[in-house]
């Protein structure tokens, strides 16, 4: 717990930033409240602002709590993640000419790959959904370890304050304010974790005294290639699995392609940032090593690697600078948060509410029902969190079993015409019905780990083979791009059965 006179500067400090960050919303979002433009924010980003939102969204609770507590834990091992991250982003780049399509939804897109089929579509919203709050529950319990460790109070009332802080300027403003709020959190993350990377080495008395810490504590093998002798190759196959199927998997993303102003500027975009977070996740990395060095130095304890960064801002940086980098990194998790948020409602209202009710929900109501859905996402990922625990093992374990079927459907869509409709099914109900036997069976889940490292690689193999055997056995659509695009369309507008 952080020193209790620091406590109201702390606090403070991050109502007066959290302040600032909602006025840049506010007052980005301008003439872009309303209608579908409040989701959307009329599709038109230029490159600079699709590539600070896409690098704030990215580097969020798993970058600065979870590749932390990892380099912590296993030296360079901390940069694992990073490394999946910026492999998921890169094969993300050539999905990017769908953008000319003007859909709005992942599930858009999947209806469109599998022939135009609304069955697809409603599945896959429904999953998108679920998704959504699966990483909204995430960044929630990353913002509160933050809190919890800085202010000493309950878990769960430092989820509820998470859960209103990044809340308020998706409320207030839409899309547009998520967007021009994530340029400024993009931009004091890469300055604050930089500096505070450049300022930890040293503190830890240099490389080699870092190295030296981790060979005395019996973890040799964390300091080679990717830390693998400590973390375990299979496990560190397993977390880039969970990872790369992550990005592919979750509609956040998706929606820097489909808010781009063109294709042009989305796959620059992606480019940059999955090369970007190649170089970022060795910054991670170095930040926890710096941590456990430090820590072990000090005769310290840590309850949790999630802790590393709050320790460093906390007991190495002093008051001033180290509540500076706390905000910093609370901007990590909130940027995330909202982005999901944003993305989940746009699934709710676009996608969910219609396959149920068969109505679309009219323009002129779209702003008011886009805060309602908000609050109904907010409340429900706020129930996930209280059953969650470290960062990264909820990682590893909820979002590698349950986003792989999805990501394997989208790739299967993307690249291979052969696949039907009854092949999505297959692919996303056979990885699902695998991840939740993982998430329901203790000693299965076990089995998993020990052999697999953990369940995305055998859960990406399964909803793969499961989602082309369906596609050979069936008969592929006949339907003409135009047709499908049409079939898309007319299921937005309401036209068409949904």
């Amino acid at each position: 717990m952080l020193d209790p006179k620091y406590i109201p500067l702390f606090l403070g400090g991050f109502v007066v930033w959290m302040a600032f960050v909602i006025g840049v919303g506010w007052f980005g979002s301008r003439g872009k409240r309303e209608g579908e433009k409040f989701l959307t924010g009329g599709s038109d980003m230029n490159l600079f602002l699709i590539f600070c939102t896409l690098g704030a969204t990215i580097i969020g609770t798993g970058s600065s709590i979870g590749a932390i507590g990892d380099g912590f834990n296993h030296g360079w091992g901390g940069a694992i993640f990073g490394l999946g991250s910026g492999l998921g982003l890169l094969i993300l780049s050539s999905f990017v000419p769908i953008r000319s399509k003007n859909f709005i939804t992942m599930s858009e897109e999947a209806q469109f790959y599998y022939g135009g089929d609304a069955r697809v579509r409603k599945l896959m919203g429904f999953m998108m959904f679920v998704i959504e709050i699966i990483w909204i529950g995430n960044h929630v319990n990353g913002g509160s370890k933050y809190l919890s460790f800085v202010l000493g109070i309950d878990p769960v009332w430092c989820k509820l304050i998470t859960v209103c802080g990044f809340g308020a300027y998706v409320f207030i403003g839409g899309y547009v304010a998520v967007v021009k709020a994530d340029v400024i959190q993009f931009c004091a993350i890469i300055g604050g974790f930089t500096f505070i990377a450049f300022k930890a080495i040293p503190l830890a008395g240099g490389y080699e005294a870092i190295s030296q810490t981790f060979a005395a504590a019996g973890k040799p093998g964390a300091m080679g290639f990717y830390g693998l002798g400590s973390y375990g190759t299979m496990a560190a196959l397993a977390l880039v699995f969970s990872t790369v199927m992550g990005v592919l998997g979750t509609p956040t993303y998706r929606t820097r392609i489909y808010t781009s102003r063109d294709e042009k500027v989305a796959r620059r975009a992606f480019l940059g940032q999955g090369g970007m977070m190649f170089l970022w996740s060795f910054v991670t990395a170095l930040i926890g090593m710096s941590a456990y060095a430090i820590m072990v130095r000090n005769g310290h304890t840590l309850e949790s690697g999630d802790y590393a960064f709050s320790y460093m801002a906390t007991n190495v940086l002093g008051p001033a600078v180290g509540l500076m980098f706390l905000i910093c990194g609370m901007s990590a998790t909130m940027s995330s948060g909202g982005s999901d948020a944003i993305s989940g409602v746009t699934i709710l209202l676009t996608d969910v509410i219609p396959s149920v009710t068969g109505r679309r929900i009219s323009e002129k109501n779209y702003a008011f029902a886009s805060r309602i859905a908000l609050l109904v996402a907010l409340a429900i990922a706020f129930v996930v969190t209280l059953f969650v625990g470290d960062v990264i093992a909820y990682f590893q374990k909820v979002v590698g079993s349950l986003l792989p079927g999805v990501g394997v459907t989208m790739l299967l869509g993307r690249f291979w015409r052969r696949s039907t409709w009854q092949g999505a099914y297959a692919s996303v109900l056979a990885g699902t019905a695998f991840g939740l036997v993982v998430l329901l069976v203790p000693a299965f889940a076990e089995w998993v780990r020990l052999t697999f490292g953990g369940p995305a690689i055998p859960a990406t193999a399964l909803a793969l083979a499961a989602g082309v055997t369906a596609s050979l056995l069936s008969r592929p659509s006949s339907a003409s791009e135009a047709e499908r695009v049409a079939a898309v369309m007319a299921a937005r507008a309401g036209s068409a059965e949904f």
